[in-house]
């Protein structure tokens, strides 16, 4: 089962996985909207490499695909 949310510095961050399953949605579909420019783009961990959302993000995504 992949994570949903990893806490960085006290900071709540979402996963990609994380974020396609609350919106369920594929991640190639969250990587064009990305690419395209419709959503934040995703702050990605110095030490992980793993791409991550701030709530924020996620709640302006919801908003943008009506999710």
């Amino acid at each position: 089962m992949a994570r949903k949310t990893v806490v960085r510095s006290g900071k709540k961050y979402w996963t990609v996985s994380g974020v396609c399953a609350e919106l369920g949605i594929f991640k190639n579909t969250l990587y064009n909207w990305e690419r395209k420019g419709k959503i934040p783009k995703a702050y990605r961990d110095p030490m992980s490499g793993w791409r991550l959302y701030f709530q924020k993000d996620l709640e302006k995504i919801k908003q943008i695909s009506g999710r």
